[in-house]
């Protein structure tokens, strides 16, 4: 009987099982062992002590902050949604070696006594309602600047102002080179990366107007040579910045995309031979993002490999980095989908367009690189690369339908309604979603209608080229 019951009764460690993992903040990065069954809110103290010498922040106004403090949480490096604290480690799922982030979330503290009533008054009003302050004016500033170079494109390209079409290219060249200029002032001097970026974005509408304008009489293969030479320019601007990658590698992307379009049209294949090309590679090559983009890390650890060792190297601030390089890989992914997203939109809106009437095989297909976009935004993981997707998707899907209107009858009581299908899916999904992963049986039925739907897209482009009948004929 005690041979039996020994063989029973697992045998368990009297020591706490732990699991290795690095915590980032907005300033320090944290590796360290915790124990898995130990609630999170009793961890956070210490998580913060070891960050708290770096995440001070004097510069605020002392009448802000003596009404507010600071919650931190714990939340995945891929989304928003923080652990509950509630929870242990195991509870919530983390794995050896995970990435999560301490971060500080503002909130009201009860009110202070005040012996004066109206000075009680303007503290807490300034506490609770900030008034204009550094990132209200340079968002501000932002506007401001991309409505000027908006308007720069206007007076470029609208026939009102073609008598004075030369000395506004010379103001436009020099605006141009004059927020390029700041850009990479405000980088390279300053290291204010938001506004390096959105000058040097700002440039570029300006020196695509500036491009057509010059090419825009040389036919199909000007403007194909217009967009190498933007691709090309984007490059030079990004190493003259130095940063703001995300914009310009979305820009390369579709001039790259857009001058393939455009000589295969000046080849003579036609304008929705041209628009069903550019749509269907740009949207099949949204899929091939993740694979396309994996071998980044390799490169940086071959990279690591000859040069010296991040441990020997005696540089503290390389273990700092990883979160950067996270981003940067990030947005990397995100500007290609974004780039290959409005391109396969483009595309998409060159067929509809191409044929009067609208017919169904454009329609269908403008639906179908839509839904294909939409579908493929629940594979990334983070928000960025989902919403480079989403947006396009939900846009193309709108001016689809808008563009359809001018097609026969049914075609325009088809989109109408699907039109209004889609808000009423918004609408059910804003309400009754919830934080976390998808049910596991949507999650099987959205996989099933993207495989159908990208499997449907070689045959749909034939169909809007008339490939079958011309199958049928020969």
């Amino acid at each position: 009987m005690t041979g039996a019951l020994a063989t029973d009764v697992g045998v368990m460690s009297p020591a706490p099982q732990r699991v290795r993992l690095s915590f980032l903040s907005s300033r320090t990065q944290v590796d360290v062992s915790l124990p898995l069954d130990v609630p999170i809110v009793v961890l956070l103290p210490h998580l913060v002590k070891l960050t708290a010498p770096r995440e001070v922040d004097a510069s605020e106004d002392p009448s802000i902050t003596e009404a507010k403090n600071d919650i931190w949480v714990l939340n995945r490096h891929d989304g928003e949604t923080p652990l509950p604290p509630d929870s242990t480690l195991r509870e919530a799922g983390v794995a050896e070696g995970e990435l999560l982030r301490l971060t500080a979330k503002r909130a009201l503290t009860p009110p202070t006594l005040y012996d004066d009533v109206v000075d009680a008054a303007a503290r807490l009003n300034k506490a609770a309602h900030p008034g204009w302050d550094g990132t209200a004016a340079r968002w501000m500033a932002f506007a401001g600047v991309y409505l000027t170079s908006g308007g720069w494109v206007y007076l470029l390209l609208s026939n009102t102002f073609a008598a004075k079409r030369t000395p506004l290219v010379a103001w436009s060249v020099t605006v141009a080179l004059a927020l390029i200029g700041a850009a990479a002032l405000a980088y390279r001097r300053y290291a204010q990366r938001d506004i390096a970026a959105a000058l040097g974005w700002a440039a570029l509408p300006i020196a695509g107007a500036v491009t057509w304008v010059a090419v825009h009489g040389l036919g199909g293969y000007g403007l194909a040579a217009g967009c190498a030479a933007m691709t090309a320019l984007c490059a030079v601007l990004h190493l003259a910045v130095g940063t703001g990658h995300w914009g310009y590698l979305v820009f390369q992307v579709i001039c790259a995309l857009g001058g393939i379009a455009l000589a295969l049209y000046a080849a003579g294949l036609g304008t929705s031979v041209a628009g069903v090309g550019l749509a269907l590679v740009a949207t099949l090559a949204c899929l091939a993002v993740p694979s396309a983009t994996r071998r980044f890390p390799r490169v940086a650890a071959l990279r690591r490999r000859h040069g010296r060792s991040d441990v020997t190297s005696g540089n503290p601030s390389r273990g700092h980095d990883v979160w950067a390089r996270v981003r940067s890989e990030t947005f990397t992914r995100s500007a290609l989908y974004a780039g290959l997203a409005l391109s396969a939109g483009l595309g998409a809106v060159v067929v509809l367009i191409s044929v009067r009437p609208v017919r169904w095989s454009g329609a269908i297909f403008a639906l179908a690189c839509a839904a294909t976009l939409a579908l493929h935004s629940q594979r990334p993981i983070t928000v960025v690369e989902r919403a480079a997707l989403a947006a396009p998707a939900v846009a193309l899907t709108v001016l689809s339908c808008l563009l359809a209107q001018n097609g026969s009858r049914p075609i325009s009581i088809v989109t109408f309604g699907a039109l209004l299908v889609m808000a009423v899916v918004f609408a059910v999904i804003g309400a009754t979603a919830r934080p976390g992963r998808a049910p596991q049986r949507l999650q099987a039925l959205l996989a099933y209608l993207h495989y159908l739907v990208v499997a449907a897209l070689i045959p749909l482009a034939l169909w809007v080229v008339d490939g079958y009948e011309r199958w049928g004929s020969a």
